[in-house]
């Protein structure tokens, strides 16, 4: 297993309904985009209506632990619908993509090694939290590949 044992009823419970369904629209939609997952937890970046991505980041079952970067969880400290939509893509994902999610911050690693970047490890670090950074560095390394 590359996941977490979310418990989506335990995650959304208490949730207003409308933020559940914008989350759940969010998952549907592909905005949940899976930067690392394992057993330990799950980083994503999920982007927004306003097309900015933000950072969330979950690992305990029913959601307890989770972090966004989005103002409505700044503001209230409760779980957002960013949160909903990753753990719904978390959920909906076979295991090949939550493997490739495992994989996609090494991989990105050992292409900028092999292109000899001195900055490779800190420019990865940056890019698990600047979603713009992470496809930009992406889209370089498949340019390069």
């Amino acid at each position: 297993m590359h996941a977490p044992a979310f418990d989506f009823d335990a995650v959304v419970r208490d949730m207003p309904e409308a933020r559940v369904g914008r989350g759940l629209n969010y998952a549907e939609k592909g905005w949940a985009s899976l930067v690392e997952c394992s057993p330990q937890g799950v980083l994503a970046h999920v982007l927004g209506e306003r097309g900015i991505a933000f950072v969330v980041e979950v690992s305990a079952p029913d959601a307890s632990d989770a972090r966004c970067t989005c103002e409505d969880f700044a503001d209230t400290g409760l779980r957002c619908k960013h949160v909903v939509a990753t753990v719904k893509t978390v959920l909906d994902a076979d295991d090949e993509t939550l493997k490739d999610a495992d994989e996609r911050l090494p991989r990105l690693l050992d292409m900028l090694e092999m292109e000899e970047r001195d900055d490779a490890f800190a420019l990865v670090e940056r890019a698990r939290r600047d979603p713009v950074l992470l496809r930009e560095l992406e889209g370089e390394a498949a340019a390069d590949a």
